[in-house]
């Protein structure tokens, strides 16, 4: 059989993925800047086929090419612009490579690997560009990363039907745990200002001047919201037996092997530390979350058991409340509206950085967690080792 020749050989690029201040433009033209003279490789007649409609290459002259070897796995182009006679260095290579000579820190490392991994599985193969000023000193160059281009070499031209299929779809929370989880949502605000307007003295004496059973009302709202809680607790504990889908279940709140607490180290560390690594891949929570989330179910439980002490101090004889007023006579009723209103800014405080995490998680690490709390699912790309899949 006979051996393709590189002029059977098609080269499709993705788009350029620049870092700092570059654009992709810049980016694409220093790429093609750094192929040898004269090539006739693909993948570099691609670029320079690419970056001449962005830019006219002929401002510029390669006065020097150092070819890749074993060791490096880059080419160093020495090129001059024709117009100002001012000369730079352009690495291009293996993404690791260009990384060790611009002496990236740790961040730009880990987003670089990770835009990489996300283009490898969908079979490209990525060309790290890297440029310096050419007047600087033999070995004192302060190289810049300026980004990847995506790059799939293939016999013939691919087209849309023979890309590959990257992502598979999971459903991972039902409409009833979604509905639960807005509904849940807004009790709790509504919780939380009512509360907040009843233990402020100032708010309720300026209210009750104008309406006298001004009071009356916060404590109506305050009340309904509060069964309205408790009965989205009753049907989210039924929920951890009977969901449709293992990520909702008793199993998904705790860390209980010995590979998910290993993990929970490992992403406390990486959130606390601001330590870029890769982590691990989880479809529902990861053992953080896992065990933030069942410490929110926590606090709603003592939320509830201590607004249910407070309640039967105005009616003993209720035979709900009744097993309640023991905690009052233990450790005083102030303490018990002191612990209640504790709860109220335990959640205060975890919805900004509930909202924070899913953003950076869609944002940083294109986790999809925002978008399933809305329609249910998640595209998971194929080759991601899940560990909960």
């Amino acid at each position: 059989m006979k051996a393709p020749s590189e002029e059977d050989i098609h080269a499709t690029l993705g788009t350029p993925i620049a870092f700092g201040d570059e654009s992709g433009r810049e980016l694409l033209v220093a790429a093609a800047l750094g192929a040898r003279a004269g090539t006739r490789d693909p993948v570099d007649l691609a670029l320079l086929s690419a970056a001449s409609h962005a830019e006219d290459l002929r401002h510029y002259q390669q006065l020097a090419y150092t070819p890749p070897d074993p060791q490096f796995k880059r080419s160093i182009a020495r090129i001059r612009h024709l117009d100002t006679g001012q000369e730079e260095l352009i690495a291009r290579g293996d993404m690791e490579s260009i990384l060790y000579l611009c002496r990236a820190g740790e961040s730009t490392r880990y987003h670089a690997n990770w835009e990489a991994d996300l283009h490898e599985v969908d079979g490209f193969r990525v060309v790290g560009v890297a440029h310096c000023a050419g007047q600087q000193p033999e070995g004192s160059e302060q190289w810049q990363f300026l980004g990847f281009i995506p790059v799939k070499a293939t016999r013939h031209k691919a087209s849309r039907k023979e890309a590959p299929n990257a992502f598979r779809y999971v459903v991972v929370w039902d409409w009833q745990l979604r509905f639960l989880h807005w509904a849940a949502f807004i009790a709790i605000l509504t919780l939380c200002l009512t509360g907040w307007l009843i233990g402020s003295s100032r708010l309720t004496y300026a209210g009750a001047s104008s309406d006298p059973y001004y009071i009356g009302y916060l404590r109506l709202v305050h009340f309904t919201a509060g069964w309205l809680l408790v009965s989205m607790g009753i049907l989210r504990f039924a929920g951890l037996f009977l969901a449709s889908t293992k990520y909702q279940r008793w199993r998904a709140l705790f860390p209980v092997t010995l590979t998910d607490l290993k993990n929970l180290f490992r992403v406390g560390k990486n959130y606390l530390l601001c330590i870029f690594e890769h982590g691990p891949h989880y479809i529902g929570h990861n053992p953080l979350q896992q065990v933030a989330y069942t410490g929110i179910y926590g606090m709603a439980l003592v939320a509830i058991m201590t607004g249910f002490c407070l309640y039967a101090v105005y009616d003993p004889a209720n035979w709900l409340f009744a097993p309640f007023i023991w905690l009052n006579g233990l450790i005083g009723i102030q303490y018990v509206r002191l612990a209640h209103l504790f709860m109220m800014w335990v959640f205060l405080a975890f919805i900004p950085i509930h909202v924070y995490l899913a953003i950076r998680a869609d944002t940083v690490e294109r986790e999809g967690a925002i978008s399933s709390i809305f329609s249910g699912g998640r595209w998971c790309r194929k080759g991601t080792r899940f560990e909960d899949g």
